[in-house]
Protein backbone atom coordinates (compact mmCIF):
# COMPACT_ATOMS: atom_id res chain seq x y z
CA UNK A 1 0.00 0.00 0.00
CA UNK A 2 1.36 3.88 -0.77
CA UNK A 3 1.23 5.52 2.16
CA UNK A 4 -0.19 8.72 2.20
CA UNK A 5 0.94 12.12 1.20
CA UNK A 6 1.02 14.63 4.78
CA UNK A 7 1.20 18.27 3.29
CA UNK A 8 3.69 20.45 5.49
CA UNK A 9 3.57 23.74 5.11
CA UNK A 10 6.75 25.42 3.59
CA UNK A 11 6.01 29.08 4.13
CA UNK A 12 8.60 28.94 7.49
CA UNK A 13 7.96 28.19 11.37
CA UNK A 14 5.40 30.35 12.29
CA UNK A 15 2.78 29.94 14.92
CA UNK A 16 0.30 28.34 12.21
CA UNK A 17 2.93 26.18 10.97
CA UNK A 18 4.37 25.10 14.23
CA UNK A 19 0.86 23.99 14.98
CA UNK A 20 0.38 21.95 11.54
CA UNK A 21 3.12 20.43 12.32
CA UNK A 22 2.18 18.94 15.83
CA UNK A 23 -1.07 18.30 14.33
CA UNK A 24 0.07 16.09 11.67
CA UNK A 25 2.91 14.31 14.49
CA UNK A 26 -1.08 13.45 16.70
CA UNK A 27 -2.36 12.21 13.37
CA UNK A 28 0.52 9.96 12.36
CA UNK A 29 0.75 8.83 15.91
CA UNK A 30 -2.53 7.85 15.47
CA UNK A 31 -2.27 5.95 12.11
CA UNK A 32 0.95 4.02 13.60
CA UNK A 33 -1.55 2.73 16.49
CA UNK A 34 -4.58 2.09 14.22
CA UNK A 35 -4.04 0.77 10.57
CA UNK A 36 -7.58 1.83 9.69
CA UNK A 37 -7.08 5.22 9.64
CA UNK A 38 -4.26 4.62 6.91
CA UNK A 39 -7.05 2.25 4.95
CA UNK A 40 -9.21 5.62 4.98
CA UNK A 41 -6.57 7.79 3.06
CA UNK A 42 -6.59 7.51 -1.26
CA UNK A 43 -3.28 5.81 -2.43
CA UNK A 44 -1.21 8.65 -3.24
CA UNK A 45 -3.51 11.58 -2.19
CA UNK A 46 -2.47 14.57 -0.18
CA UNK A 47 -3.59 14.27 3.34
CA UNK A 48 -4.65 17.54 4.60
CA UNK A 49 -5.61 17.55 7.88
CA UNK A 50 -8.66 19.77 8.97
CA UNK A 51 -8.46 20.72 13.09
CA UNK A 52 -12.13 20.43 14.81
CA UNK A 53 -9.94 23.88 17.52
CA UNK A 54 -7.91 26.00 15.44
CA UNK A 55 -10.21 27.95 12.39
CA UNK A 56 -7.06 29.66 11.01
CA UNK A 57 -5.16 26.58 10.82
CA UNK A 58 -8.14 25.10 9.10
CA UNK A 59 -8.74 27.82 6.80
CA UNK A 60 -4.85 27.71 5.92
CA UNK A 61 -5.16 24.08 5.52
CA UNK A 62 -7.93 24.30 3.28
CA UNK A 63 -6.92 27.21 0.91
CA UNK A 64 -3.54 24.23 0.76
CA UNK A 65 -6.09 21.72 0.03
CA UNK A 66 -7.52 23.78 -3.08
CA UNK A 67 -4.36 24.70 -4.47
CA UNK A 68 -3.02 21.27 -4.65
CA UNK A 69 -6.23 20.06 -6.32
CA UNK A 70 -6.27 22.56 -8.65
CA UNK A 71 -2.85 21.58 -9.76
CA UNK A 72 -4.14 18.41 -10.40
CA UNK A 73 -3.56 16.13 -7.02
CA UNK A 74 -5.84 13.97 -5.78
CA UNK A 75 -6.32 15.79 -2.48
CA UNK A 76 -7.83 13.85 0.79
CA UNK A 77 -9.29 16.63 3.63
CA UNK A 78 -9.52 15.35 6.85
CA UNK A 79 -11.37 16.46 9.80
CA UNK A 80 -9.44 15.85 12.92
CA UNK A 81 -10.51 16.27 17.13
CA UNK A 82 -7.37 16.77 18.73
CA UNK A 83 -7.12 15.43 22.04
CA UNK A 84 -6.33 17.15 24.83
CA UNK A 85 -3.03 16.87 25.73
CA UNK A 86 -1.40 17.69 22.14
CA UNK A 87 1.32 19.87 21.62
CA UNK A 88 0.59 23.58 21.22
Amino acid sequence: MTRPVVAPDQSGTDSLTTRDFALQDEFLQAMIADEALQEEIPNGALLVLLPDDDPALTERNIAHGITAARRGMNVYFRHVHQSPDAAP
